[in-house]
């Protein structure tokens, strides 16, 4: 297993296949690349993850654009299970999931993190701009009846928009056996004062102190040491994870995710693209060595993107 100069063992990858999406949800962060056409091969990205394998990484992640928008995603799910014995997971929108459940299941998949950052109709249509809460509810429900396991519904927290919605959605989420996940509206240090982020940025501290006090059990997910909660819901109980990247050291120094773009850059950090290594030019067949030598290279040049310093300066601005 490789480590970066920080000591943080890389061991999952994160698949950007595409940067193509039916919603037009206004937070997008495309993974930190920019929406290009260009996509990579079943066969190229089966020779990535047979590299990265070989260096420890056991954890697959698809995301998009919209990974359910590629008509050969059954291929590169089957191409995939191959080489990863670990998890295999997707972020989806979930409006191809009911028709395509059961046959990722069987190509390999295990997992899938369904967004839905509203339940309200007119949240969602003003989130996503589509009248499609309902086929995100239906992804829900397919993904249970397929009988994916471990299944999350990722939910950006907005200020103004869908805060007063949280209580509802951890009901759904316990009617329906899974994770909520809460992630935090993110962007880089230099946007800081962008009118999006201000507008519509808020800080979880609250959330997690209210879910500290009304949780039965409390763990960690390794990734990023996010927190976990498991609270009494709807008659039941429900675990609500905690996405909380902006000015935390903690979640960068437990970073142990690589990723890989559409267009065939290894990406050692959501928030950086100035570290990035092109390995497009390198998934010939024929070329196993450079691959591997230019893997390794991504890995060594990863650097936490927030750090201590940067929250306690944080913490004198807010003192000032």
């Amino acid at each position: 297993m490789l480590t970066d100069d920080f000591g943080r063992p890389v061991k999952s990858m994160r698949i950007q296949v595409n940067t193509t999406c039916n919603l037009k949800c206004f937070f997008c962060h495309m993974e930190g690349t920019p929406i290009q056409m260009e996509k990579l091969t079943p066969e190229e990205i089966e020779r990535v993850v047979e590299t990265a394998s070989r260096h420890g990484v056991n954890k697959i992640k698809f995301t998009g654009g919209e990974p359910l928008l590629r008509p050969d995603i059954l291929e590169i799910v089957k191409r995939t299970r191959k080489h990863i014995t670990g998890d295999i997971s997707m972020t989806t929108n979930g409006f191809r999931l009911p028709s395509l459940a059961s046959k990722l299941k069987e190509a390999g998949l295990d997992r899938v993190n369904i967004s839905m950052h509203s339940i309200d109709n007119d949240g969602f249509e003003f989130i996503t701009g589509t009248d499609g809460l309902d086929r995100a509810k239906e992804a829900v429900a397919a993904a249970v009846s397929a009988g994916f396991t471990g299944i999350k519904v990722n939910f950006v927290v907005l200020r103004g928009v869908n805060v007063d919605q949280i209580e509802r959605m951890i009901d759904f989420c316990s009617l329906n056996g899974a994770t909520l996940q809460l992630i935090e509206y993110e962007t880089a240090k230099d946007k800081l004062d962008s009118e999006n982020y201000l507008k519509y940025h808020q800080d979880l501290g609250g959330l997690s102190d209210d879910l500290e006090r009304r949780c039965i059990s409390k763990g960690r997910n390794e990734l990023h040491s996010r927190p976990v909660y498991t609270i009494p819901a709807a008659g039941r109980t429900v675990k609500v994870e905690l996405v909380m990247p902006m000015k935390n050291a903690e979640f960068c120094n437990n970073c142990t995710r690589i990723r890989l773009t559409s267009t065939g850059e290894l990406k050692g950090c959501l928030m950086r693209s100035d570290l990035n290594v092109n390995i497009a030019p390198l998934l010939s067949p024929d070329n196993g060595n450079l691959l591997d030598a230019s893997f390794r290279k991504a890995v060594k040049m990863r650097e936490p993107y927030w750090t201590v310093k940067d929250e306690y300066q944080d913490t004198l601005l807010c003192n000032d």
